[in-house]
């Protein structure tokens, strides 16, 4: 899996990626210190991300199909690069133009799950694309060792957050230029249609247009829906994962960003391995439809206990193991079976419609549990639990396809 270059090269962008968002999460909060309510604006930042994600998405997936995917990755590196130079001053205004620059090229994810699909077999398309989310784990754990190497090295206090930004603008010029050594994936592209990037961006706006849109897909594609489904409440439930800043950083724990580092860095290796070995050696033997259903409850049992962890750090610790090792499995999973039933024809707009529908899912919970810590800190784990509560119950009634729609009808695992 590894011998291909290619793959091995998007593997490397998404982990660099990840790693420049992952990098600042435990300084974030430097730029709106001071203020009332800190937790708040963190969440509107978040937020206002978001939401323009949510409109440039499905536009970047359309152009990816039309004009190729290496056009849109060097964008989307470019509009890194961009965003994170408006960090260097560090202002409360600064951080919210970042948030709104990053969101409109912030489509590599779902561009590299199809770049990734169209270079692979399709009998390794699920461990393939599964794999995409092993690397943003291990981006999870190198981001805040970035960090915390940084802050290691003893800046004063007044600059640790610049100096962070500036090793992450570094970074950001390397990924730009990995960037250009990806080679196009797409094996054909359609002629540019502006104006059905209008009437992307028209839909894009439209969320009742965006679900017709992958009933559509469902139609030639059965089980496309359910997963996407699935993925949305995920989403929901996932919001926790910019949640632990604040509720770490603000709550009992009063972790500083060096403790959030470390946190961060356990947390996202302990996903790293996991994800791997199970997507390695392990997906194609278990019953995905049973580890789906049982990692399910288990991150129930998990978000109630988030919730409870109150001023022990070790109880923080035991709770984010038994999450890496069981709840983070789910993300790859449902991403490795919505690339299964997908086609290359369309491959970068389906990727581009569920990362809009995911931006939506995003903008709610990030509302949803901005309202909730206004009344406690931890009352929005409690959201996560029902959420997740929610997919359990779905996932045991969900048929699992083993083969493309046209290949053979879809069966239960």
């Amino acid at each position: 899996m590894f011998a291909n270059s290619r793959l091995l090269l998007i593997y490397t962008i998404v982990l660099l990626d990840v790693i420049l968002g992952s990098a600042l999460g435990p300084v974030m909060p430097q730029f709106v210190q001071g203020l009332s309510q800190p937790q708040l604006w963190l969440t509107l930042g978040t937020a206002l991300f978001l939401g323009i994600q949510l409109v440039a998405a499905p536009l970047l997936g359309v152009l990816s199909d039309q004009v190729g995917r290496r056009p849109v990755v060097l964008v989307s590196a470019v509009g890194t690069l961009v965003a994170n130079l408006f960090l260097l001053p560090v202002r409360t205004i600064l951080f919210f133009v970042n948030r709104l620059s990053d969101g409109f090229t912030n489509g590599l994810y779902s561009l590299m799950r199809s770049a990734v699909a169209d270079v692979s077999k399709p009998e390794e398309v699920v461990k393939t694309t599964g794999l995409v989310s092993t690397f943003q784990s291990l981006g999870g754990v190198l981001g805040p060792l970035v960090a915390s190497v940084v802050l290691w090295l003893g800046p004063p206090k007044d600059q640790q957050t610049r100096w962070v930004v500036v090793a992450v603008l570094g970074l950001s010029v390397l990924n730009l230029a990995l960037s250009f050594f990806f080679k196009e994936t797409a094996k054909e592209t359609k002629q540019f249609d502006a104006s059905q990037l209008r009437q992307e961006l028209v839909r894009s706006l439209n969320v009742r247009q965006l679900w017709q849109r992958l009933k559509e897909f469902d139609q030639d594609r059965p089980g496309l829906a359910p997963i996407t489904l699935l993925t949305l409440l995920l989403t929901l439930n996932q919001g926790y994962l910019n949640y632990f800043i604040p509720y770490v950083g603000l709550g009992k724990l009063k972790l500083d960003a060096t403790q959030i580092s470390y946190f961060f860095a356990f947390f996202g290796g302990l996903c790293a391995i996991s994800n791997f070995l199970y997507f390695k050696y392990l997906v194609d033997r278990l019953n995905k439809r049973w580890v789906l259903i049982g990692a399910a409850w288990i991150g129930v049992a998990l978000h109630i206990l988030y919730a409870n962890v109150q001023s022990s750090l070790t109880l923080l610790y035991v709770a984010a193991a038994a999450d890496a090792l069981s709840a983070s499995l789910i993300a790859g999973l449902l991403n490795g079976l919505l690339a299964q039933l997908s086609d290359e024809e369309n491959r970068g707009e389906l990727f581009g419609l569920t990362q809009a529908l995911s931006g939506l899912a995003s903008l709610v919970t990030t509302l949803a549990y901005g309202g909730l810590s206004l009344l406690a800190l931890n009352a929005p784990f409690y959201w996560f639990a029902a959420c997740m509560a929610v997919l359990a119950v779905l996932a045991m009634r969900l048929k699992i396809p083993t083969e493309k729609p046209d290949e053979a009808p879809a069966s239960a695992a």
